[in-house]
């Protein structure tokens, strides 16, 4: 009898490999072939589930989207909250880069505004996930007389962030230690978290 194909399984596998291009060579380097040859797959299977490139980079943002900021973030910033951390000081530190698999998720998400910035097709699922966070940082934010410009000020301010730890113009503790300071100037009463 012959083996049943899961497909949701196969495309999230060929997608996965887009993924790893993107993070260590940027979506420049992406091509049809290209991922067939990181998967392990042939052409034919990637083209059966991804007609053109572009279909396949729309694609591979959401699933990327869903499984970074869904799944491996969230559960970055679970630990630390359970280590102690308070949530709001845990989302920062968690959004610089710090180590390995918080440095390919920023590359990854480097490579994917950056393509956002040239090809409008991207434009509204880059826009929903900037909202969603800024909306989630307003939701932490202590009380402030704005805090939706709040929470977009401070998430400009983590963007700027953490393309310099990516680019090596800041270490990562020296990027916590102005996300710091600028939680502080947002409320004095608490103090930075060791």
């Amino acid at each position: 009898m012959p083996r049943k194909v899961d497909h949701d399984e196969r495309r999230r596998h060929i997608v996965e490999a887009l993924l790893h291009i993107a993070g260590t060579q940027g979506l420049d380097a992406v091509s049809l072939r290209e991922v067939a040859q990181q998967a392990g797959v042939s052409m034919g299977a990637v083209q059966h589930y991804f007609a053109t490139k572009e279909q396949m980079i729309a694609y591979a943002l959401e699933h990327w989207l869903s499984l970074s900021v869904h799944e491996r973030f969230s559960a970055r910033v679970r630990e630390r909250v359970q280590a102690g951390t308070p949530l709001l000081r845990a989302v920062v530190a968690e959004y610089l880069p710090h180590d390995e698999p918080s440095r390919f998720d920023a590359r990854v998400g480097a490579a994917f505004l950056a393509r956002g910035a040239v090809d409008t097709s991207l434009h509204e699922t880059l826009s929903k996930a900037v909202r969603a966070f800024t909306g989630t940082v307003a939701a932490l934010l202590p009380t402030t007389k704005d805090p939706s410009f709040e929470a977009r000020r401070l998430a400009a301010l983590l963007d700027g962030l953490r393309y310099a730890v990516l680019m090596g113009a800041l270490t990562p503790d020296e990027a916590l230690t102005v996300a710091e300071r600028h939680l502080q100037d947002l409320d004095p009463t608490t103090q930075p978290h060791p």
